[in-house]
């Protein structure tokens, strides 16, 4: 499974904008591939990219939408596909892992000062982290042109937080500047 128990709350870690970012015109096609271990969750994440990404004026397609049926989205059946169809953009959102911290507090009280300790409490904390890069699909090259991390804590179910994930990714899109305004 992509995540696992808990409340979950996404955040966007700092950004990487490119530099040649300020002299292409600006990005109105774009496909979206997510690289996530299961078929139904790919699917979700592109479309709910798909979605905040159309909101903000974006033409966006799905990694599915132009690969043949049962391709993998792979850098070089991607170009094929996408060869000659106008698109400005890339937009790879990555499954980079869950990361767990483990917190151990040994309970406390006034007489723990005389030297006496109660049983340690422990509790685990998890996020799941993704890396989501925006490349140039113009460039023969395909220099990457975007990129943040996002963490989201403690995630419960993957159909209830992918919305949230890619809220919060076109909204830091948007206020870098890289789509649409700035919300």
């Amino acid at each position: 499974m992509l995540f696992a128990a808990g409340c979950a709350s996404t955040s966007v870690g700092k950004t990487w904008k490119s530099p040649a970012l300020a002299q292409l015109p600006p990005v109105k096609k774009v496909v979206v591939v997510a690289m996530v271990p299961s078929d139904a969750t790919r699917q979700q994440l592109e479309q709910e990219l798909v979605s905040k990404l159309s909101e903000k004026g974006v033409q966006a397609v799905k990694s599915s939408d132009v690969l043949p049926a049962g391709a993998k989205p792979d850098k070089d059946a991607l170009r094929s596909a996408i060869e000659g169809q106008g698109y400005d953009g890339i937009l790879v959102a990555r499954f980079a892992g869950i990361h767990e911290d483990v917190n151990a507090a040994p309970s406390m009280s006034y007489y723990d000062y005389v030297g006496f300790y109660g049983p340690t409490a422990y509790s685990v904390t998890e996020e799941a982290r993704m890396q989501v890069s925006l490349f140039d699909a113009r460039s023969d090259n395909g220099q990457l042109l975007w990129s943040t991390n996002t963490k989201t804590y403690e995630p419960s179910d993957v159909q209830k937080e992918v919305p949230g994930l890619a809220e919060a990714i076109v909204k830091s899109m948007a206020k870098d500047h890289v789509v649409g305004s700035p919300s």
